[in-house]
């Protein structure tokens, strides 16, 4: 039988390590435990709710077994992005109006206002 040896090192509120040592453990202990977690699984799945269950809890329903196909217009998909069409100057404009809102309207946070011009 092989012995296997666990060591687990935390740190407390020091900062200072502290090493835990776990029981050793042979390998029939650890199929034992395996079992054991096969075993609640299994119990779990075994529990599950029925179909019938399901559909009366709306959790389950049924899809047709026919498809309808129908064609449709090719058109672009892509999305339009107006922010790539701002020049330097209209960012300013955004920045300078959102920094106004920040520093006159809006409440920030003392340790944070250095961060607003």
């Amino acid at each position: 039988m092989s012995k296997k040896l666990t060591v687990c090192v935390c740190l407390c509120s020091e900062d200072e390590p502290i090493s835990l040592i776990f029981a050793a453990r042979n390998e029939q202990e650890e199929m034992e435990e395996k079992r054991e977690i096969k075993r609640r699984l299994t119990r779990k799945l075994s529990q599950r709710p029925t179909v019938e269950e399901l559909r009366q809890a709306k959790i389950l329903i049924r899809f047709s077994d026919y498809v309808e196909v129908s064609d449709a217009q090719d058109y672009d998909r892509r999305a339009d992005k107006p922010w790539t069409r701002l020049t330097a100057a209209d960012k300013a404009a955004i920045r300078k109006e959102l920094n106004d809102f920040k520093s006159n309207e809006m409440e920030v946070h003392e340790s944070s206002r250095h961060l607003t011009r």
